[in-house]
């Protein structure tokens, strides 16, 4: 039996549509072909496997559902799409603690 995916998102419509946007940009532009063919596996699974729900006052959420890998590529492309208009303005990763091993990621 297929394992369900672990990670859920309840977001507004217009935050699906904003996330696909930057998948369909990252899709059509993205300057290496894996970056280009990722977005767009990410864009079809998410129109096959998203669905709409009424929330608690009625208004619609986007319940998507997804694996871990699934949701680290998200964000990756989101991220991918933000380099250049959010510049660091501090290395923060400086004041991260140290491990003590691998973090099975």
């Amino acid at each position: 039996m297929a394992q369900l995916p672990n990670v859920k998102l309840k977001v507004h419509p217009s935050m699906f549509d904003l996330m696909m946007s930057v998948l369909e940009g990252n899709a059509a532009s993205a300057a290496d072909e894996r970056t280009r063919m990722d977005a767009r596996d990410l864009m079809e699974k998410r129109m096959r496997f998203t669905r709409l729900y009424p929330g608690k006052n009625g208004e619609l959420y986007a319940s998507v559902q997804m694996y871990e890998s699934e949701a680290a590529e998200m964000i990756r492309q989101l991220l991918y799409a933000c380099g250049g208009v959010y510049p660091p303005k501090k290395e923060y990763s400086q004041g991260l603690k140290h491990g003590g091993g691998h973090d099975g990621g």
